[in-house]
């Protein structure tokens, strides 16, 4: 008889200061990088996301969770404590995203797309070896 591992994956993840703690069970996408101007405002420079099915989330800690409505269609997740950027979510869906520097281990994801590459910096160029869309691909 085969020992078939059924076990669904999971995630661990933190902010810097470890004031916002959590777990991701079950499959997360690879990567996908935003190079919009929003994204490059709040966070400083491009910025990346791994979707999820927000039931698997389960936060061991949210003592520094706030969430800040950007628009009538999204919101994004942070520590109030250290300013770690760590989950988007469009409002009114069973999904979000994971910044994947959060995560504790990032296993075997790999960056599938860029987004939003028509709006991106004059500062850096584009990585050619990596699928480009002018909008975002979801």
């Amino acid at each position: 008889m085969t020992n078939v591992n059924t076990q669904e994956p999971s995630h661990t993840g933190r902010c810097h200061c470890g004031k916002v703690r959590f777990e991701i069970k079950g499959q997360i996408d690879n990567p996908v990088m935003c190079h919009c101007e929003l994204c490059r405002k709040l966070h400083g420079h491009v910025s990346s996301y791994c979707r999820f099915d927000t039931h698997a989330l389960q936060l061991t800690d949210d003592t520094g969770l706030r969430w800040y409505r950007m628009s009538d269609k999204t919101d994004r997740g942070f520590c109030k404590l250290c300013g770690t950027g760590i989950f988007w979510r469009p409002v009114r869906s069973s999904g979000m995203a994971v910044m994947p520097g959060t995560l504790d281990d990032t296993g075997t994801l790999m960056v599938t797309g860029q987004i939003f590459c028509a709006d991106k910096g004059n500062y850096y160029p584009l990585d050619p070896a990596i699928k480009q869309f002018s909008q975002s691909d979801r």
